[in-house]
Formats: C-alpha cells, sequence, structure tokens
C-alpha cells in the first residue's frame, strides 16, 4: 500500500501548526491520560477482592487496552514519531475499546438499581449493535483516508466521525439516564431512609450527571471542528470518567451495605 502524499491534519497526520500552546495542551493531557490509566489498572487490583465479573473486566480492559494505545497513538501520529500506520492502529483499536469499555462499566452496575430484565436485555443488545455497525465503518474510514487517496475517505470520515460520536453520546446518556432515574425512583420509595444513604444516592447523581456533562463537550468540540481538541480531551475525560466508576462503585457498596444494615426487606433484599 502508498501513503497518500497529504494526510489530513490531525486525521491521520501530524500537527503541522507552530502553537507551543496546543502542543504542550497535547502533551500535557495526553501524559495525564496516560498516568491516570496506570493508576487506574492499580485502583482496579486494590478496590476489587474478587478479579473477575463484568465491571472487573471492564474496568480493567477499558484502561489497560482502551486508554492507553489511544493516548499513545494520538502522541506518536501528532508528533510524527512513527510510521503512520502504528498510530493509526494504536489510536483505532484503542477508541474502539474506550468507547465500548465505558458502555460497558455502565451498564454493568445497572442491574443495581434497575432490576427489569428486559431492560437490561435491550441495553446490552443497544452496545453491541452499536459496537459492529458504527465502529467498523470508522475503523475502514480510519485506514482508508491513509492509503486509499482518491476514494473520498477523508469527506467520509468526517462525517462518520461525526456521527459515530453521537450515536455512542446517545447510547451512554441513555444508560446513565437509565441509572438517574432509577436511582431518583429508589429515592422515592424510601424517603424515610438515613440522611447517609440520601447523600450516597445524591452522590450518585452527581457522578453520572458529571459524565454526561464531559459526553456534551466533546459532541460541541466536533461540531465546531476542532479534532485535534477533541480527540485529546477525549482520551483524558475518558480516564476521569473510568476514575468516577470507581467512585460509584464505592458509594454502590455503601448503598447496599447502609441497606442491609437497616432492615432485611425492600432493596437491600432484591440483591
Amino acid at each position: 500500500m502508498v501513503q497518500c502524499s497529504a494526510p489530513v491534519e490531525g486525521i491521520v497526520g501530524s500537527y503541522t501548526g507552530n502553537s507551543f500552546a496546543l502542543q504542550g495542551f497535547i502533551v500535557s493531557l495526553l501524559s495525564v491520560a496516560l498516568y491516570s490509566a496506570l493508576e487506574l489498572i492499580i485502583l482496579v487490583f486494590s478496590v476489587f477482592h474478587i478479579y473477575r465479573g463484568l465491571y472487573f473486566w471492564s474496568l480493567l480492559i477499558t484502561a489497560l487496552l482502551g486508554v492507553i494505545p489511544d493516548a499513545l497513538g494520538l502522541l506518536l501520529k501528532y508528533f510524527q514519531l512513527a510510521p503512520i500506520w502504528v498510530p493509526v492502529t494504536l489510536s483505532t483499536a484503542g477508541w474502539c475499546i474506550m468507547v465500548t469499555g465505558q458502555s460497558l462499566v455502565l451498564y454493568s452496575r445497572l442491574h443495581l438499581v434497575q432490576q427489569n430484565r428486559r431492560v437490561l436485555q435491550l441495553v446490552l443488545g443497544m452496545i453491541i449493535f452499536d459496537a459492529i455497525v458504527f465502529q467498523i465503518p470508522q475503523i475502514i474510514a480510519s485506514y482508508g483516508v491513509v492509503y486509499a487517496c482518491g476514494l473520498a475517505f477523508g469527506r467520509f470520515f468526517n462525517i462518520w466521525e461525526k456521527v459515530q460520536l453521537t450515536v455512542f453520546f446517545v447510547q451512554e446518556i441513555i444508560i446513565s439516564s437509565i441509572f438517574i432515574v432509577q436511582t431518583v425512583k429508589l429515592l422515592r420509595i424510601y424517603p424515610t431512609r438515613s440522611k447517609r444513604k440520601t447523600n450516597i444516592m445524591y452522590q450518585l447523581l452527581a457522578i453520572n450527571s458529571a459524565i454526561i456533562l464531559m459526553d456534551i463537550s466533546l459532541i460541541v468540540l466536533e461540531f465546531l471542528g476542532l479534532y485535534i481538541i477533541q480527540t485529546v480531551l477525549k482520551t483524558t475525560f475518558y480516564t476521569v470518567k473510568l476514575k468516577l466508576e470507581i467512585a460509584v462503585l464505592s458509594r454502590l457498596v455503601s448503598f447496599v451495605q447502609s441497606d442491609v444494615q437497616q432492615d432485611s426487606s425492600g432493596f437491600g433484599q432484591s440483591k
């Protein structure tokens, strides 16, 4: 294969501008993402006492095989530190694992507040469907824009990037919204619960709201055409969201333990 002579800046080519501020921004945030991903891996093994289950593996794989390859790929690409196929492969594979992994993380703790199996099956089906339908064209476009110069892959990539980012944004919004709605229902069902339990539930709402706000900011940057800033922030935001998931886990554990301590009926018994 022959590489295109003039790859699109930021998409498959390196950053060719002379802004030291942007270069510093890229290096700083991707370094934070890499450090946070490594720290998250350590946290996962520290927090979990049993190394199994979808929640454990989705957190671990998203950080290890999603965030780290994506961040390394972007660093290599934007500063032209390796042949283009290396960063394209790393960043594309990392992105696919990272975005689907994050959704699986959200899904894997959804059953703690949502007991309807039909809803859970539909959410899992949505994650699998979106991963296949929207990521495969993205992978093809990522390589096509590098090597198939005369087939208008650059235009397709620009369009599909917005489409698939929007789809995965909606996917995470749906999962987080289900969690928020069910959490609010629990607060209404048990209005006389302890202040500690109520505080835990409000903290869960705040964490899920923060995840939604980060997704919204990425969508805004994408449609403003700030591709490099969006991709760098996206990788960093995903490490933040994964760390927030550790906080969600600890809050959920506290919630269940508090419920069990108060009585043996209701939500605690359903677990």
